[in-house]
């Protein structure tokens, strides 16, 4: 049952906490009195109570149990209730004992300082006391410095054991179940795939340098901003912007009028100095806009930046009076003029031959030329021609990019996989003007290291968890040929009609599928694109919290 990604899940789980959810058990255990409304402030749709309870789950780094009994606890720890509007929750949390540090450099794996911190809050918040502690392969004797009423404790070795505890301790029926399928260990996967593009720059492509005089507005008051046009055969642009005055503080925005805003800086420290730097790949030809301003400011009229944004030419308010005292002090706030440097470089758009596969990790691009006298940049794209990666960076473009070399190297953790038809591109850019043809070769490489199986299995958890909660029903698994005893048992003790089957990708035997129609109708879910809808339906939200 070994685990090749530890945290890819818990992004998910956020998510729950904004889902619609029923009524539990538990609220009446913490004797929640019917006029509390809950919290009005954050993330979540409607008001939140917070429950005075925790629940633990040991966490295991060498396996998929403690993810999958994670997955099986959540629709016991987020509820709605529905005749009062409000939202029911209280903490659900991985348990980890004391990192040995032995290095301050080790203290940062140190995840048990954090769960320490938070329930010495949480503790505080519950008056000392919690009035339920739910303990999943946690040892009693691990937990006895935080106070609980009731303590109850969940043990397995498997995730159908403890989903089907975790399902049977919090209801007593339920006319509906979540059931996921999964598997507690895969085939280990290691393909890797690698791919060669040669092109050429033609000679003629030269780089295109504007400069711009911009007003500074003052503090709060629109921005002022420039037009300027982008046409072919450029690929990359880069704007700078350097002032002497350390007391002025100003950002700089870059927007393709097509698209909207492709770049904002607002770097400006006392380490690096007044300065910002703006930089996108030039997704549309035509107009593009530079914007100067304290703050940015936004609204909507024709759709172009001069005319949706305040153009500050005169400030005869509050503002320019302020400025005129501060400049008794060295600090001019008055009518000042900035110079906005904008570089176009000329550039060929190249398609990778290969589709990034599912689990694509560990991937290198490597460029490579033949002309040590000019340089060049790339820039990886994805389908929808997003930019991804860049090499040199912007920052790099501006103070000068290392000439020792004729290759650029871009390391990723991780690609997203393309859908049928669809490819990762690479531009090449020039960082200097060709005046001669210049040949380039392109290699790439990555590996998947996770098979379809491993990320359909957790997905079909992932979601089911979250389905589970809006139905407020328990969560059970099955396994791909097999349907555990101790699975259907729950689903009679629990007199389910209906299961919801979460068999993305199709994994599940026709056997499976069989004895569970044995049990209960069964409505089933091969595509993400149908859970997801089945879950909007319900909650009528788009949220992702990531």
């Amino acid at each position: 049952m070994k685990r090749t990604n530890y945290g890819k899940l818990l992004g998910v789980i956020v998510a729950v906490f904004t889902l619609s959810f029923s009524i539990s058990p538990a609220v009446a255990e913490s004797n929640i009195k019917e006029g509390v409304k809950g919290f009005d402030k954050g993330v979540s749709w409607a008001n939140v109570v917070p429950l005075k309870k925790v629940t633990f789950v040991n966490f295991d780094k060498d396996s998929y149990l403690d993810d999958y009994a994670y997955l099986a606890a959540v629709p016991t720890t987020v509820f709605y209730d529905k005749d009062n509007g409000r939202l029911f929750s209280y903490p659900l949390l991985y348990y980890q004992d004391p990192y040995p540090v032995e290095d301050d450099k080790e203290r940062s794996l140190n995840a048990r300082q954090g769960i320490d911190y938070f329930m010495e809050d949480w503790m505080s918040y519950c008056n000392g006391k919690l009035d339920g502690m739910t303990l999943i392969n946690v040892p009693e004797s691990k937990v006895e410095q935080w106070s609980s009423r009731n303590i109850t404790t969940i043990k397995g070795s498997d995730p159908y054991s403890i989903a089907s505890k975790i399902a049977l301790h919090d209801w007593s029926y339920s006319d509906y179940a979540v059931v996921a399928v999964v598997e507690e260990e895969f085939e280990k996967v290691d393909i890797e795939t690698t791919g060669e593009i040669k092109g050429i720059i033609p000679a003629g492509f030269n780089l295109k340098e504007m400069k711009f005089e911009m007003e500074q507005p003052n503090i709060g008051v629109g921005g002022n901003y420039e037009a300027f046009e982008i046409t072919e055969p450029y690929k990359y642009v880069v704007a700078n912007m350097f002032w002497k005055n350390v007391a002025v503080d100003l950002d700089l925005q870059l927007y393709d009028d097509q698209l909207g805003m492709a770049d904002a800086s607002s770097n400006w420290n006392v380490f690096y100095g007044a300065g910002e730097t703006v930089g996108s790949y030039v997704y549309h030809y035509g107009t593009w806009e530079i914007g100067v301003t304290y703050m940015p400011t936004q609204g909507f009229s024709d759709g172009k930046m001069k005319s949706m944004f305040q153009h500050v030419q005169e400030n005869n308010g509050v503002l320019s009076k302020v400025g005129s005292v501060f400049s008794k002090f060295g600090l001019n706030l008055g009518k000042h003029t900035e110079n906005v440097d904008i570089k176009l470089y000329p550039g060929v758009d190249v398609t990778l031959n290969e589709p990034v596969s599912f689990g694509c990790r560990d991937v290198e691009i490597k460029l490579m030329w033949d002309n040590p006298n000019v340089a060049l940049g790339m820039v990886v794209l994805d389908t929808s021609g997003a930019e991804t990666a860049i090499s040199p960076s912007k920052e790099e473009i501006v103070e000068g990019v290392n000439r020792s070399s004729t290759e650029r190297v871009i390391h990723l953790d991780r690609l997203g996989e393309t859908a049928e038809g669809s490819r990762y591109y690479i531009c090449v850019f020039a960082l200097d003007n060709i005046t001669r043809p210049v040949e380039f070769k392109i290699e790439y490489s990555w590996h998947q290291e996770e098979s379809r199986k491993e990320g359909d299995c957790l997905a079909s958890a992932t979601e089911g968890a979250v389905l589970a909660s809006v139905l407020n029903a328990p969560m059970l698994y099955v396994s791909t040929a097999d349907v555990p005893l101790v699975t259907s048992e729950a689903l009679y003790k629990l007199g389910v009609k209906e299961v919801y089957l979460l068999n993305l990708g199709n994994h599940a035997s026709r056997s499976v599928i069989d004895k569970l129609k044995g049990i209960c109708k069964v409505r089933e879910y091969r595509d993400y694109k149908d859970v997801y809808d089945e879950i909007r339906g319900y909650t009528g939200r788009n949220d992702v919290i990531f």
